[in-house]
């Protein structure tokens, strides 16, 4: 049976590490939804890692890996954020806000783990 090389096992290493965030509570405390906090984290990683691959495939320096990374999470924490605010402030009303406040926590967990990934593979280049 093949090995597992140590960038494969590093990178599932820390999309691990990032879904045990969420699922120890991490989501929640930071501002998810207590009912779907934990399901951020368990899907948003895994999606995060394969943006990374596609990224890195597509031929994308990890210096650009992590900008795309960190500009996708400020906006996926915006829209997390803004989408929260909304939905409290209507009074869980405004479905549309509450669509915000649900998938950008999905997506500050894949940028959080894309970026996680961008950077533990510059700090290896070098």
């Amino acid at each position: 049976m093949k090995s597992m090389s140590g960038s494969t096992a590093l990178a599932l290493g820390v999309t691990a590490l990032v879904m045990a965030f969420a699922a120890l509570g991490g989501a929640e405390a930071l501002g998810a939804h207590p009912w779907w906090a934990v399901r951020t984290g368990l899907v948003g990683a895994p999606i995060g890692l394969a943006l990374y691959l596609l990224a890195r495939m597509a031929g994308l320096a990890p210096i650009g890996r992590a900008a795309l990374a960190l500009a996708g999470l400020a906006l996926a924490l915006a829209s997390a954020g803004f989408g929260k605010r909304r939905f409290a402030a209507s009074l869980a009303e405004d479905a549309l806000a509450g669509r915000f406040w649900f998938f950008g926590w999905f997506a500050v967990f894949a940028m959080t783990c894309m970026l996680l990934l961008a950077l533990v593979s510059l700090v290896r280049r070098g």
